[in-house]
């Protein structure tokens, strides 16, 4: 373990901080200025959390039950990010364990990824670089003419409403789409309010929906909700149909995803998650109509920074009993 002293004097009030997957800068510095000793990890998690008072993860790190029933001292869990999926809520509220999150430092450069997907849907963009490289200038050019199409008039399905989705609606709304929503939090009144159209159910929003945009947390009820059944009820229109999820690997069956892709089922499914992660392999590697990011979502500087200050303050907060 790397331990970092904050610039105050060690003394059994300081609270020692573990930090497994990294921080932006500032986030570091934002730490010793509050008085933590910070521990980041370069061995076993077990050992580095026996003596943690507080821990900070990404989705890199998954706390199980077992590594949070062997840290004794642990008195705050913080996640930079918003998904909860690798932490075993369960176990943490046994202990009394508080579990913060940076929700909405990250929205603004999610949702934006989103759009750059919804244009590679549309346009083609992958191809169409690799087009230009390869001597084909001419031949895509007058391929896209016939293929590609505009989001303005389209109809967008967002599953899901958290903060995420509201932006990613917000910037449909403002490319001219037809957007509708689902979540089981969300009702009509408050959807019309927000402007957008209210799917009481994952099918209905399905069948609407040319364009659907995956952002919904990872649990019992959405684990492998995306399947062929509702690929197969999206609206059979000349623009095709397109899939893109921001939201967690498994809310979508890759093998479904892969097959309609090869059936022609689905035009097109970009990704910026996967079920295993890192993904090394996958049925949609190679498939014509998929392209993929690293989930790259929360990585601009911007929101790093963000991400990184708002997860201290949360934790330190915690651990300080404000």
């Amino acid at each position: 373990m790397r331990i970092l002293l904050a610039a105050a004097a060690c003394s059994a009030l300081q609270p020692t901080v573990l930090v497994t997957d990294g921080l932006a800068p500032c986030g570091l510095e934002r730490l010793a200025e509050r008085g933590a000793k910070i521990v980041e990890l370069d061995g076993s998690l077990q050992e580095a959390l026996s003596t943690a008072d507080g821990v900070i993860v990404r989705s890199a790190t998954t706390l199980t039950a077992t590594l949070i029933e062997q840290a004794p001292k642990l008195r705050c869990i913080g996640r930079a990010g918003v998904g909860l999926d690798n932490i075993d809520l369960e176990a943490a509220a046994q202990r009394k364990i508080p579990v913060v999150t940076s929700a909405g430092a990250s929205t603004r450069a999610v949702s934006e990824l989103c759009m750059a997907h919804l244009l590679q849907c549309a346009r083609g963009l992958i191809q169409a670089d690799r087009a230009v490289s390869t001597g084909a200038f001419k031949a895509f050019k007058g391929q896209a003419a016939s293929s590609a199409h505009e989001l303005g008039g389209k109809k967008l399905g967002i599953l899901g409403f958290g903060r995420i989705a509201r932006e990613i609606a917000w910037l449909g709304v403002a490319f001219g789409m037809d957007v509708a929503a689902h979540s089981p939090s969300l009702d009509a009144d408050e959807a019309y309010e927000s402007g957008v159209l209210f799917a009481d159910s994952p099918q209905a929003l399905f069948a609407r929906s040319t364009h659907v945009v995956l952002s919904c947390p990872l649990n019992d009820a959405t684990r492998n909700l995306v399947n062929r059944d509702l690929i197969e009820s999206m609206p059979s229109e000349e623009c095709g149909r397109h899939l893109v999820n921001v939201a967690r690997g498994g809310v979508a069956v890759e093998t479904d995803i892969a097959a309609c892709l090869n059936e022609g089922l689905l035009t097109s499914y970009a990704t910026d998650v996967f079920e295993e992660e890192p993904c090394v392999a996958s049925p949609l590697f190679g498939l014509e109509g998929f392209s993929a990011t690293p989930h790259i979502g929360a990585a601009t500087r911007e929101a790093q920074d963000a991400v990184s200050l708002m997860v201290v303050d949360r934790v330190m907060d915690e651990l300080a009993g404000d």
